[in-house]
């Protein structure tokens, strides 16, 4: 059990790639770069504060306080 993941390798190293020399054609190759610009800063808007996380972490806690008192062996 412990080779499969040599052998999964192992067959990944045995395919052929594709050739790709002549698909690009003499247009696309001489095309000019796109520009690059800066995405607005989205993470400002999304931070929470104080409150918002203490109500969340409360909301966890009481979840994971459900979740252990779940009785696992009667639900088989």
């Amino acid at each position: 059990m412990r080779l499969m993941p040599f052998f999964i390798f192992a067959l990944a190293a045995c395919t052929e790639f594709p050739a790709l020399d002549g698909s690009i054609s003499d247009t696309a190759r001489d095309a000019p770069y796109p520009t690059v610009s800066s995405l607005p800063d989205i993470t400002s808007n999304n931070v929470p504060n104080d409150v918002q996380m203490a109500t969340r972490v409360a909301a966890l806690q009481a979840r994971a306080e459900r979740l252990r008192r779940i009785n696992i062996a009667a639900l088989q």
